[in-house]
Protein backbone atom coordinates (compact mmCIF):
# COMPACT_ATOMS: atom_id res chain seq x y z
CA UNK A 1 0.00 0.00 0.00
CA UNK A 2 1.67 3.90 -0.41
CA UNK A 3 2.10 5.08 2.17
CA UNK A 4 2.68 2.58 4.49
CA UNK A 5 5.56 2.51 7.35
CA UNK A 6 8.34 0.35 7.34
CA UNK A 7 6.87 -1.71 10.45
CA UNK A 8 3.44 -2.25 8.56
CA UNK A 9 4.25 -5.36 7.51
CA UNK A 10 4.63 -6.71 11.09
CA UNK A 11 0.73 -6.11 11.67
CA UNK A 12 -1.82 -8.54 9.48
CA UNK A 13 -2.95 -7.08 6.19
CA UNK A 14 -6.54 -7.02 5.62
CA UNK A 15 -8.68 -6.22 2.62
CA UNK A 16 -12.42 -6.08 4.70
CA UNK A 17 -14.17 -4.38 6.90
CA UNK A 18 -12.34 -4.31 9.87
CA UNK A 19 -9.02 -6.13 11.83
CA UNK A 20 -7.59 -6.02 14.97
CA UNK A 21 -4.39 -6.03 16.34
CA UNK A 22 -2.00 -5.83 19.57
CA UNK A 23 1.16 -5.14 17.02
CA UNK A 24 1.25 -1.05 17.93
CA UNK A 25 3.79 0.11 19.86
CA UNK A 26 2.23 1.63 23.37
CA UNK A 27 4.16 3.85 26.02
CA UNK A 28 1.69 4.80 28.80
CA UNK A 29 2.98 7.13 31.47
CA UNK A 30 1.71 6.49 35.23
CA UNK A 31 1.12 8.77 37.62
CA UNK A 32 0.45 11.75 35.37
CA UNK A 33 -0.16 15.14 36.65
CA UNK A 34 -2.23 17.95 34.40
CA UNK A 35 -0.04 18.79 31.24
CA UNK A 36 2.11 15.62 30.93
CA UNK A 37 1.41 13.05 28.08
CA UNK A 38 0.19 10.32 29.67
CA UNK A 39 0.03 7.97 26.38
CA UNK A 40 2.01 7.45 23.32
CA UNK A 41 0.02 5.13 20.82
CA UNK A 42 1.14 4.13 17.35
CA UNK A 43 4.29 4.08 15.30
CA UNK A 44 6.08 3.07 12.29
CA UNK A 45 2.50 3.31 10.30
CA UNK A 46 1.74 5.96 7.67
CA UNK A 47 1.20 9.87 8.86
CA UNK A 48 -2.13 10.78 10.59
CA UNK A 49 -3.80 13.42 8.88
CA UNK A 50 -7.13 13.41 10.69
CA UNK A 51 -8.68 11.85 14.24
CA UNK A 52 -12.13 11.91 16.03
CA UNK A 53 -12.76 11.11 19.30
CA UNK A 54 -16.26 8.82 20.29
CA UNK A 55 -18.45 10.78 21.58
CA UNK A 56 -20.00 8.23 24.02
CA UNK A 57 -17.22 5.44 24.86
CA UNK A 58 -14.78 6.52 27.19
CA UNK A 59 -10.81 6.32 25.69
CA UNK A 60 -11.74 5.49 21.98
CA UNK A 61 -10.81 7.30 19.38
CA UNK A 62 -10.06 7.17 15.17
CA UNK A 63 -7.68 8.27 12.99
CA UNK A 64 -7.11 8.57 9.15
CA UNK A 65 -3.77 7.89 7.71
CA UNK A 66 -2.09 9.37 4.30
CA UNK A 67 -2.13 5.98 3.11
CA UNK A 68 -6.07 5.67 3.26
CA UNK A 69 -6.44 3.45 6.20
CA UNK A 70 -8.60 4.00 9.27
CA UNK A 71 -7.50 2.44 12.84
CA UNK A 72 -9.71 3.08 15.68
CA UNK A 73 -8.03 2.58 18.93
CA UNK A 74 -9.64 1.87 22.54
CA UNK A 75 -8.69 1.39 26.08
CA UNK A 76 -10.07 -1.72 27.31
CA UNK A 77 -9.74 -0.18 30.75
CA UNK A 78 -11.28 2.87 31.43
CA UNK A 79 -10.16 3.36 35.29
CA UNK A 80 -8.64 6.64 34.76
CA UNK A 81 -5.01 8.22 33.44
CA UNK A 82 -2.77 5.05 35.36
CA UNK A 83 -4.72 2.45 33.71
CA UNK A 84 -4.89 3.66 29.91
CA UNK A 85 -4.29 0.51 27.70
CA UNK A 86 -4.91 1.49 24.60
CA UNK A 87 -5.06 -1.58 21.47
CA UNK A 88 -5.67 -0.61 17.69
CA UNK A 89 -9.05 -2.27 17.46
CA UNK A 90 -10.04 -1.92 14.15
CA UNK A 91 -7.98 -1.27 10.80
CA UNK A 92 -10.52 -0.07 8.01
CA UNK A 93 -8.88 -0.28 4.34
CA UNK A 94 -11.38 0.88 1.68
CA UNK A 95 -9.21 3.94 0.58
CA UNK A 96 -5.84 4.06 -0.96
CA UNK A 97 -5.85 8.40 -0.71
CA UNK A 98 -5.32 10.31 2.38
CA UNK A 99 -7.80 10.67 4.75
CA UNK A 100 -8.19 14.19 5.86
CA UNK A 101 -11.60 14.22 7.19
CA UNK A 102 -13.22 11.96 9.75
CA UNK A 103 -15.33 12.40 12.53
CA UNK A 104 -18.02 9.98 14.50
CA UNK A 105 -22.03 11.39 14.28
CA UNK A 106 -23.78 12.46 16.95
CA UNK A 107 -25.01 11.95 19.59
CA UNK A 108 -24.11 8.55 19.53
CA UNK A 109 -21.01 7.95 17.54
CA UNK A 110 -23.45 5.12 15.34
CA UNK A 111 -21.61 6.06 12.42
CA UNK A 112 -18.10 6.78 11.93
CA UNK A 113 -17.73 9.06 8.33
CA UNK A 114 -14.41 9.38 6.47
CA UNK A 115 -13.74 11.55 3.72
CA UNK A 116 -10.52 10.81 1.14
CA UNK A 117 -8.40 12.74 -1.13
CA UNK A 118 -10.38 11.45 -4.59
CA UNK A 119 -13.21 12.81 -3.17
CA UNK A 120 -15.18 9.49 -1.96
CA UNK A 121 -17.50 9.96 1.36
CA UNK A 122 -17.39 6.24 3.15
CA UNK A 123 -20.18 5.70 6.11
CA UNK A 124 -19.53 3.24 8.83
CA UNK A 125 -21.71 1.38 11.18
CA UNK A 126 -20.47 1.16 14.35
CA UNK A 127 -23.62 1.54 16.33
CA UNK A 128 -22.54 -2.41 17.88
CA UNK A 129 -20.06 -1.10 20.02
CA UNK A 130 -22.64 1.31 21.56
CA UNK A 131 -23.48 -1.10 24.32
CA UNK A 132 -19.92 -2.18 25.53
CA UNK A 133 -17.36 0.78 27.07
CA UNK A 134 -14.41 -0.14 24.75
CA UNK A 135 -14.60 -0.31 20.47
CA UNK A 136 -14.22 -4.41 20.15
CA UNK A 137 -17.23 -5.39 18.42
CA UNK A 138 -17.42 -4.82 14.32
CA UNK A 139 -17.39 -1.75 12.45
CA UNK A 140 -18.68 -2.08 8.93
CA UNK A 141 -18.90 -0.19 5.85
CA UNK A 142 -22.61 0.34 4.93
CA UNK A 143 -22.35 2.91 2.26
CA UNK A 144 -20.12 4.87 0.04
CA UNK A 145 -20.76 8.11 -1.94
CA UNK A 146 -18.32 7.97 -4.77
CA UNK A 147 -17.01 11.12 -6.38
CA UNK A 148 -18.90 12.90 -3.92
CA UNK A 149 -16.76 15.90 -4.25
CA UNK A 150 -14.74 16.30 -7.27
CA UNK A 151 -11.22 16.59 -5.63
CA UNK A 152 -9.88 16.43 -2.15
CA UNK A 153 -12.72 15.79 0.86
CA UNK A 154 -11.38 18.76 3.23
CA UNK A 155 -13.59 18.39 5.81
CA UNK A 156 -16.80 16.57 7.31
CA UNK A 157 -19.38 17.53 10.43
CA UNK A 158 -22.39 15.14 11.31
CA UNK A 159 -25.56 17.34 11.97
CA UNK A 160 -26.73 17.01 15.75
CA UNK A 161 -30.21 15.03 14.62
CA UNK A 162 -28.04 12.36 13.96
CA UNK A 163 -29.62 12.22 10.59
CA UNK A 164 -26.84 13.98 8.06
CA UNK A 165 -23.23 14.56 7.72
CA UNK A 166 -21.91 17.74 5.75
CA UNK A 167 -18.97 17.95 3.75
CA UNK A 168 -16.52 20.82 1.95
CA UNK A 169 -13.15 20.24 -0.42
CA UNK A 170 -11.09 21.52 -2.67
CA UNK A 171 -13.45 21.64 -5.51
CA UNK A 172 -14.99 24.64 -3.92
CA UNK A 173 -18.56 23.64 -2.56
CA UNK A 174 -19.64 22.62 0.54
CA UNK A 175 -22.59 20.05 0.51
CA UNK A 176 -25.02 18.11 3.05
CA UNK A 177 -25.99 14.52 2.88
CA UNK A 178 -28.63 12.16 4.33
CA UNK A 179 -27.13 9.18 6.17
CA UNK A 180 -28.98 6.82 4.71
CA UNK A 181 -30.16 6.64 1.16
CA UNK A 182 -29.10 9.91 0.75
CA UNK A 183 -25.40 8.75 1.17
CA UNK A 184 -25.67 5.24 -0.96
CA UNK A 185 -26.98 6.70 -3.38
CA UNK A 186 -24.44 9.91 -3.89
CA UNK A 187 -27.07 12.87 -3.98
CA UNK A 188 -26.77 15.35 -1.91
CA UNK A 189 -29.41 16.77 -0.06
CA UNK A 190 -27.68 20.54 -0.31
CA UNK A 191 -24.90 21.27 -2.77
CA UNK A 192 -23.36 24.62 -2.41
CA UNK A 193 -21.41 25.08 -5.54
CA UNK A 194 -19.05 27.94 -5.99
CA UNK A 195 -19.01 28.41 -2.56
CA UNK A 196 -15.35 30.14 -2.09
CA UNK A 197 -12.78 31.34 -4.36
CA UNK A 198 -10.60 28.15 -3.85
CA UNK A 199 -10.31 25.60 -1.27
CA UNK A 200 -13.03 24.86 1.18
CA UNK A 201 -11.25 24.26 4.42
CA UNK A 202 -13.23 24.19 6.94
CA UNK A 203 -17.21 23.22 7.82
CA UNK A 204 -19.40 23.16 10.67
CA UNK A 205 -22.80 23.65 11.72
CA UNK A 206 -25.44 24.62 15.22
CA UNK A 207 -28.75 25.43 15.82
CA UNK A 208 -29.75 29.14 15.65
CA UNK A 209 -32.56 30.21 18.45
CA UNK A 210 -34.30 33.58 17.55
CA UNK A 211 -35.05 36.44 20.31
CA UNK A 212 -38.70 37.33 20.64
CA UNK A 213 -37.83 40.47 22.31
CA UNK A 214 -37.45 41.87 25.80
CA UNK A 215 -33.22 42.52 25.55
CA UNK A 216 -30.34 39.90 25.68
CA UNK A 217 -31.30 36.56 26.34
CA UNK A 218 -35.15 37.19 27.14
CA UNK A 219 -38.00 35.55 25.79
CA UNK A 220 -35.28 33.37 23.62
CA UNK A 221 -37.60 30.76 20.95
CA UNK A 222 -36.74 28.42 18.35
CA UNK A 223 -36.86 29.77 14.74
CA UNK A 224 -38.59 27.31 12.26
CA UNK A 225 -35.27 26.98 10.23
CA UNK A 226 -32.92 26.16 13.24
CA UNK A 227 -30.03 24.68 11.71
CA UNK A 228 -27.13 26.44 10.24
CA UNK A 229 -24.09 25.87 7.91
CA UNK A 230 -20.82 27.38 7.72
CA UNK A 231 -17.84 27.39 5.96
CA UNK A 232 -14.53 28.66 5.67
CA UNK A 233 -11.84 28.77 3.01
CA UNK A 234 -9.06 30.59 0.89
CA UNK A 235 -10.77 33.39 0.07
CA UNK A 236 -10.61 34.27 4.62
CA UNK A 237 -14.47 34.63 4.22
CA UNK A 238 -16.87 32.32 6.32
CA UNK A 239 -20.03 31.38 4.89
CA UNK A 240 -23.16 30.73 6.58
CA UNK A 241 -25.75 28.83 4.62
CA UNK A 242 -29.47 27.36 6.03
CA UNK A 243 -30.15 23.90 5.77
CA UNK A 244 -32.85 23.42 8.10
CA UNK A 245 -35.95 21.84 6.76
Amino acid sequence: RPGGGENAGSSSAVIGDSSSSVGESINVLSKSTPGEIVATVGGGHACVMSLAFHPTIPNSFAVGRKDGTIDVYSSANNGGYNDLSFRRMHRLVHSSFPIRALSFSKPDGALLFAGDDDGNLYSYDASCNNEHTHMSAPVKLVACALAAHKGWIMNLTPFPDGRRVATCGSDRSARVWDCGMGLASGTPVHSFEGAHDGLVWGVDCGSVVRASGGGIGAGRVSGGDRVKLISCGNDGVMQVFSCGE
